[in-house]
C-alpha cells in the first residue's frame, strides 16, 4: 500500500460535546441517506465525575485508519487511500460481499442500504477538494468536531483514546481534545 502524504482526520472535544447529533444529520442530509444509514452516529456513554453521573457523548464515524483492513479485504480493490489519507469507496466496483464490514473493528461500514452494497464516511472528499468542511463538521453548532493532520494533532499534545474509544493497530486518524478532569467510565 501506498502511504499517503498526509493524514487527515477528525479531531472531537468530548468535553464539548452536547450530544445534539447535527454532526448526523448534516451527514444525512448532505449524503441524501437512506433512513436506516447513518455513516456519522453519536454515542451516549455515561460516566461519574465529581461523586456525579454524567452523560458524555462520542461522535464518530469513518476513522480513515493509517492501515485501513478494508482497504486490505476488499477482493475488487474497491477502496483507495488518497494523498491527503482518506480511504474511498468506489461503490460501482463493490459486489456486496461484506469482508470490508466485517473487518472493520469500528463498524464505520454498511451493507443496509437498498442496493446491499457497501457504504461508509468518505470525509466528504468533494467538498474538501473546493475548500469546504465535511458537512459533519460544518454543522456541529459547537465546534466540538474538527478536520486536522494527524501528525499536527499528535505534536500539539491531543490524545488517542476517550471514554467509548480505543485505539488499535489500524491507526484510526480520529483524536481528541485532553480530559479537563478524571471520571470513571460507568458504561
Amino acid at each position: 500500500m501506498k502511504m499517503p502524504k498526509s493524514q487527515k482526520g477528525f479531531l472531537f472535544d468530548q468535553n464539548f460535546c452536547i450530544g445534539c447529533k447535527a454532526c448526523e444529520v448534516a451527514c444525512q442530509v448532505y449524503h441524501q441517506q437512506e433512513d436506516m444509514i447513518d455513516w456519522r452516529h453519536v454515542d451516549t456513554f455515561l460516566i461519574r465525575e465529581n461523586n456525579m453521573e454524567k452523560e458524555v457523548y462520542l461522535s464518530q464515524a469513518c476513522h480513515h485508519c493509517q492501515e485501513p483492513a478494508c482497504m486490505s479485504v476488499c477482493p475488487t480493490n474497491a477502496y483507495t487511500k488518497r494523498d491527503d489519507g482518506i480511504v474511498i469507496l468506489d461503490r460501482d466496483k463493490c459486489i456486496g460481499c461484506g469482508y470490508c464490514m466485517e473487518s472493520c473493528q469500528y463498524g464505520a461500514i454498511t451493507l443496509q442500504g437498498n442496493d446491499k452494497k457497501a457504504q461508509k464516511c468518505n470525509m466528504c472528499a468533494e467538498k474538501q477538494d473546493i475548500g469546504e468542511l465535511p458537512a459533519c463538521i460544518a454543522g456541529c453548532p459547537v465546534k466540538a468536531l474538527r478536520l486536522v493532520d494527524i501528525v499536527v494533532a499528535d505534536e500539539a499534545g491531543m490524545v488517542k483514546s476517550a471514554v467509548g474509544f480505543k485505539q488499535s493497530s489500524l491507526k484510526p486518524s480520529i483524536r481528541f481534545y485532553p480530559k479537563f478532569r478524571s471520571a470513571t467510565f460507568l458504561g
